[in-house]
């Protein structure tokens, strides 16, 4: 049974800039994920039709069982749409192992909380099907996207406090 969960995190920006800013802005991928101690590639931005691709790579520690599986040099890539009407990014996550039984989907939306500040609102579902390790690998995706979103969200306020 997959996992679902919903982060909710207060941002110091109006939603206008929080899309402009951050979510359309590579410089700021490129300080948020080095700040996460990630290394990133954008793969593909189409501003005109809102798809976006990049790869990524993270560099901190898994659990010895998750790592077995996973394999020490994991990555993913995130893939999705950004709908501008709606104000909303819908993603999907294609890991680099066990592609056809682990599965990350989610949406990002933003709310105004007042003149300068937004919630950003992540709903995620993630699923593994690896036979007497997918609750230990949901868990452990589940763990470490509240925890990256987390110093994400810092590191959002901490790039719009300065002058970029």
């Amino acid at each position: 049974m997959p996992k679902t969960l919903e982060i909710r995190q207060l941002l110091d920006c109006t939603e206008k800039d929080f899309w402009a800013r951050i979510f359309r802005n590579e410089e700021f991928n490129d300080y948020l994920y080095d700040g996460l101690g990630f290394k990133y590639e954008l793969q593909e931005w189409n501003p005109d039709t809102g798809y976006r691709r990049a790869k990524l790579w993270p560099m901190q520690q898994m659990p010895r069982a998750v790592a077995s599986v996973l394999g020490e040099r994991f990555s993913y890539i995130e893939e999705g749409t950004f709908d501008a009407a709606a104000g909303r990014y819908d993603f999907r996550v294609i890991t680099s192992a066990m592609t056809d039984r682990i599965r990350v989907r989610g949406a990002v939306t933003v709310d105004a909380v007042s003149s300068n500040q937004c919630e950003r609102r992540v709903t995620l579902e993630i699923g593994a099907d690896v036979l007497g390790l997918g609750r230990l690998i949901e868990a452990y995706f589940v763990a470490t996207t509240r925890e990256e979103y987390a110093k994400n969200a810092a590191l959002v306020n901490e790039y719009l406090a300065t002058a970029h």
